[in-house]
């Protein structure tokens, strides 16, 4: 048995593949940013001088954190907040920051997700140690 087509069939297949829509692949999901509570520098020391419930978070890095950190801030790398953010107390302010706002954004956005009442200190590091402590 003969299965060849006639060449015109073939024409005619191509042509009709060839003038229907190709399914194109979705464009790329627009990411939105969601807002992040900042918390200012002169606003955290009044906290700390009032002693209100705060945990400062520092996501830096080890290397960071030992040239300098806020006292009493507990390191948690941005990078490794996914596997230890269970052991984050839910019961005080958590205070975020890194070195100028970035990464404390990350991690903050990530924590609010999780449940986790926390603000980012605006500026990071950098405002902290920029401003004059009272």
């Amino acid at each position: 048995m003969n299965m060849s087509l006639p060449i015109s069939a073939v024409v005619m297949a191509f042509f009709v593949a060839a003038a229907s829509p190709v399914p194109h692949s979705q464009p790329a999901p627009t990411i939105v940013q969601q807002a992040v509570p900042l918390i200012e520098v002169g606003d955290l020391q009044a906290m700390i001088a009032n002693n209100a419930p705060v945990l400062l978070l520092d996501v830096r890095t080890p290397d960071e954190y030992r040239q300098g950190h806020i006292p009493g801030a507990v390191l948690m790398p941005v990078n490794s907040i996914a596997d230890r953010y269970q052991s984050i107390p839910k019961d005080v302010t958590l205070v975020v920051y890194c070195r100028s706002g970035g990464r404390s954004a990350i991690a903050v956005r990530f924590l609010r997700q999780h449940g986790y009442e926390s603000a980012s200190l605006a500026g990071g590091y950098m405002a902290w140690s920029g401003m004059p402590r009272r």
